[in-house]
């Protein structure tokens, strides 16, 4: 399979993103504005500023000043160097930013070590899954290799039988776990039992559903840093034409963006024209680049666009380019509105620096940049609210009466905890202290690190319990998703249908 080519895609030796990045340093020091020099540090500095300026033999302006200042600094606290060069790319943004010790392929990197597994749950009770189930298998993944499937349901870790218990709780045990671990499932009435060894990872943001009698396809993309997506795109691409499916719907929802030129390649296969504008950049002086179709996408009949807040940068320039070329729908809430792009350029020692360097333009030539992209439906979510939990006391010493089969409020007090951090099912809340709660104990311990055992049961893991389950408390889950029901009624009964159904749910 070929990669589909574009030209002056990106600048030689510079890479170019439009993304959010999620935790990323923050040292700013301050700012004036644009194109101004800063005249004011800090009053003690200021003053020393003004003092020196007036009084100094060496004759310096103030700005000439604050150069030699820095200078001197950089000189004797070279380690401080990081948070300067931070200040300053982040001092009229907070998009750029100074990354040391890493590179433009460690900061985008789809790899994490373990199983290769997503998992979910069977059931849901105020936001907690339950009776866990494997979700997702990443390809090539220990999971993958071990013959695991999505929809397999866990029954054992190990020799601890997890069934029923909470996400959490399966979670953590698999964390707590040394390699090899064995993994027993359930599929289709019978059960196997697969070796996982944890490896390399390789996360693909792109997942893949179709309704055969809808003909239509749902793909959700996580975000379009995957280097590898634009080929799992392609492929797509040709089994919906070879099957002949109609409709697309394309779930954004919480992707920050990524690559330009993932997003390009990706755009690309869904306009059929030659020559068409998908994007354009305008940099500091006003020049304007723009991207052209090469006439090599496919064309379906219709296409909804799932998007929310955390529809962000280059999935926002996706949506709106993909609404200006195909007509498609958006549905959802308002994006995030980030219209600019940094590049990511290496620097001499191997640090990274992102520079805010060009702002970003729809197939139109519409910008979004602080605005956001409002959706062609508005809906909103439905969500349950979760009361806050009340617990019956647990402390130093009252938990002594805390043994197997035991029955007492001090077991209620526990169980209600292993409850509320998604451990045990509210439905199994009781003052008995059941194998359950045991083996609940004991997974909670191992994960924190904490000596093993009922009877082991203290002042630290208390304090431990009590931080999780305010930690994990609920406030509101999203009960059902009302976007995708939208995107179901538009592309089955038309627009006006769903419009309708929209504002049942205050769009």
């Amino acid at each position: 399979m070929e990669k589909m080519k574009f030209k002056n895609f990106a600048k030689p030796a510079i890479c170019a993103l439009l993304c959010i990045l999620i935790g990323s340093q923050s040292f700013a020091l301050g700012y004036d504005e644009p194109g101004k020099p800063i005249m004011e540090i800090e009053p003690r500095i200021d003053e020393l500023l003004d003092l020196y300026e007036e009084l100094s033999l060496y004759n310096l302006t103030r700005e000439e000043a604050i150069v030699v200042m820095l200078k001197n600094f950089l000189i004797n606290y070279p380690e401080i160097a990081p948070y300067l060069g931070d200040a300053l790319l982040t001092a009229f943004d907070p998009f750029g930013g100074y990354y040391p010790e890493t590179t433009t392929e460690e900061l985008f990197s789809g790899i994490y070590w373990g199983y290769g597994i997503v998992l979910g749950g069977k059931t849901v009770i105020d936001g907690m899954k339950y009776s866990v189930v494997v979700d997702r298998v990443f390809e090539e993944s220990p999971a993958d290799e071990a013959g695991l499937r999505g929809g397999d349901e866990i029954v054992e870790i190990g020799t601890v039988n997890v069934e029923g218990f909470g996400l959490n709780a399966v979670s953590h045990l698999l964390s707590a776990c040394e390699d090899p671990v064995t993994m027993t499932v359930r599929r289709g009435g019978e059960t196997f039992t697969a070796t996982l060894i944890r490896a390399a990872v390789f996360m693909q943001s792109v997942s893949f559903y179709t309704d055969g009698a809808s003909k239509t396809a749902l793909i959700k993309i996580d975000d379009f840093l995957d280097e590898y997506m634009c080929y799992d795109i392609y492929a797509i691409v040709e089994y919906l034409s070879e099957n002949k499916f109609e409709n697309i719907i394309f779930d954004l929802r919480g992707n920050p963006g990524g690559s330009i030129m993932n997003m390009l390649e990706t755009l690309n296969m869904f306009v059929p024209g030659k020559g068409v504008t998908l994007y354009s950049e305008v940099d500091k002086n006003g020049d304007i680049d723009s991207i052209e179709s090469s006439g090599h996408g496919v064309a379906f009949k219709k296409i909804c666009i799932l998007a929310d807040g955390g529809t962000a940068s280059a999935a926002e320039l996706f949506a709106l380019s993909l609404r200006d070329i195909t007509g498609a729908v958006i549905i959802g809430q308002k994006t995030f509105g980030k219209g600019i792009g940094q590049y990511y350029e290496s620097l001499s020692n191997g640090d990274v620096a992102a520079i805010t360097a060009f702002e970003v333009l729809s197939s139109n030539g519409s910008s979004y940049n602080g605005i956001g992209v409002e959706p062609d439906i508005t809906i909103s979510n439905v969500y349950s609210m979760v009361e806050k939990k009340t617990f019956e006391q647990l402390n130093f010493v009252n938990c002594r009466n805390i043994k197997a089969e035991a029955e007492n409020n001090a077991v209620l007090a526990l169980n209600q905890r292993l409850s509320a951090i998604g451990y045990i099912s509210p439905e199994e809340i009781s003052g008995k202290c059941t194998a359950k709660t045991i083996t609940a104990v004991e997974i909670f311990q191992k994960y924190n690190g904490l000596p093993v055992g009922i009877d082991k049961i203290d002042y630290t893991f208390i304090d431990y319990l009590n931080f999780y389950a305010e930690y994990y408390f609920v406030a509101f889950y999203e009960e059902r998703d009302t976007g995708l029901e939208c995107a179901e009624i538009y592309l089955q009964k038309g627009e006006q249908a769903a419009r309708e159904f929209a504002e049942e749910f205050g769009g």
